[in-house]
């Protein structure tokens, strides 16, 4: 048997780390140093790759960002590369719209259509921020998209206005408008995603390596312009062939980019779709045995429902603003939107909850939840998913039997479902009220388990709150705020 050569080495004094990878490791020396050496397959402190690293990615990374983070920039930068290419030709194509190169147009006219362009742009900016600037939080991933959609739509109006010389101007005003709503779209979507993707307080870094990322992508995508603008001249149809699959790139890159992402915080749509996971799903109470099997919800008091996580709902999510809607949700809503006598104000008192009041309208497509002043910060996502589940029971699939609390909901289903049109199921939404007591807890209790954010939340509450003092109604007295 093969004898040792000698006693192990000493083990290191100290390892040196950059982020997880070891570097090199430091032992004493005779004199009373330190003496240092690299281990094989030890992490390189220097050079190239580095360098890049440095350059391009946040500090730390890959620990300082969300898992979703190489992803997600890799689509992202190969839609910024085509939009880049085809922005360079819809330049080219504005230019001869407006008269360069054309011996007829004049130095005025030209000018009064950048500057219509420009007025038109203003006004849609400042317009489309007012209109839907605070679902950009809550929607990022569709409104991510939907800005690219938008702007390739744009880009094709600025390559088809040199072929209609009289509606050209009209046509750039258009893609002016359409690219003023990209940039508010694009840039407050990338803030938010940002948010997501930064995992130690950096999204300072986050935000401006993803910058460079975009700068060094613009760059190459303006050199290959360079080289393709001299072989397209004067070949429309090889421009249009090449448009087309840029276009297609593009569009396909953004969604596979923003389908990559896997958001922990719940919007109205991923709250949706977590609902109606857990509708059809288990629960696990504190006795052991399903809380399906309870009548009327008993037994989950201390259970978790089973609801999907992030990664099983993110990918079903869709991706373009609008497409999830079945009823229109107002959470937050005022009260004269809510009930329209003193008679409906007491039924709803008498069916809604300590916390909100909700109403629901099946005839119209609508449900409302007027919030409670003064109620806890987690009553907005408790009252959204009480709305939610009403949605799920009137418009969704059969409850089947073995779902949680399946021997009361699929009842409470059939009792919605019949509802007079033009009424209030004012019978089923106490009911459903009931039964949330003991259900919404074991709910929330299974979206922390499940590994979503609970302590905040995308679901965009109206500011109207009310302000009740009791089953019979009337509004608590409030001293005046010193000025």
């Amino acid at each position: 048997m093969a004898q040792p050569d000698g006693p192990p080495p000493p083990p290191p004094l100290c390892r040196e780390l950059w982020g997880p990878h070891e570097a090199a490791r430091y032992r004493g020396d005779p004199r009373g140093g330190l003496d240092r050496f690299v281990p094989p397959g030890a992490y390189s402190g220097s050079g190239l790759r580095r360098a890049a690293a440095q350059v391009l990615l946040p500090q730390g990374y890959p620990e300082s960002v969300s898992p979703d983070y190489l992803q997600y920039q890799c689509w992202d930068g190969l839609q910024a590369l085509c939009s880049t290419l085809t922005g360079a030709l819809a330049t080219r194509a504005v230019l001869q719209a407006v008269g360069v190169g054309d011996g007829a147009a004049t130095v005025t006219g030209a000018t009064l259509t950048w500057v219509l362009r420009d007025g038109v742009g203003i006004v849609t900016r400042i317009t489309f921020a007012w209109v839907q600037g605070s679902r950009l939080d809550c929607e990022a991933k569709q409104w991510r998209l939907a800005a690219d959609v938008i702007n390739d739509a744009a880009l094709a109006l600025e390559l088809l206005a040199p072929a209609w010389p009289r509606a050209g101007p009209a046509l750039l005003t258009l893609a002016a408008a359409a690219k003023c709503v990209v940039g508010v779209a694009g840039g407050a979507t990338r803030a938010a995603l940002a948010v997501h993707q930064a995992r130690r307080d950096n999204m300072a870094d986050v935000a401006a390596k993803d910058s460079s990322q975009e700068t060094l992508v613009n760059g190459a995508g303006l050199l290959l312009a360079l080289l393709l603008l001299p072989l397209l001249d004067g070949r429309p149809w090889v421009t249009g062939a090449l448009v087309a699959l840029l276009v297609g790139t593009h569009l396909g890159a953004n969604a596979a980019a923003v389908g990559a992402l896997r958001l922990p915080t719940l919007n109205r749509p991923r709250l949706r779709l977590a609902v109606g996971g857990a509708l059809r799903g288990g629960a696990s109470a504190g006795g052991g045995a399903s809380a399906g099997t309870r009548p009327q919800g008993e037994g989950l008091g201390q259970g978790v429902v089973t609801v999907p996580g992030p990664e099983e709902v993110n990918p079903r999510e869709p991706l373009l603003p609008g497409f999830s809607t079945r009823l229109t949700l107002h959470l937050g809503a005022p009260l004269h939107r809510l009930v329209h006598s003193e008679a409906e104000f007491t039924k709803a008192l008498e069916c809604g909850t300590p916390d909100y009041l909700i109403v629901l309208r099946p005839s119209r497509g609508w449900v409302g939840v007027g919030l409670r002043r003064g109620s806890p910060p987690v009553t907005p996502l408790l009252a959204c998913a009480h709305a939610l589940l009403l949605e799920e029971l009137l418009l969704g699939p059969d409850v089947p039997p073995g779902a949680p609390m399946g021997a009361a909901l699929r009842p409470l289903q059939r009792r919605l479902r019949r509802c007079p049109p033009g009424s209030v199921p004012w019978a089923a939404i106490a009911e459903s009220s009931r039964l949330w007591r003991a259900l919404g807890p074991a709910f929330l209790r299974g979206l922390t388990a499940a590994g979503w954010e609970t302590q905040r939340h995308l679901l965009a509450p109206d500011e109207w709150q009310l302000d009740w003092a009791g089953p019979g109604g009337g509004a608590s007295e409030e001293k005046p705020r010193p000025q």
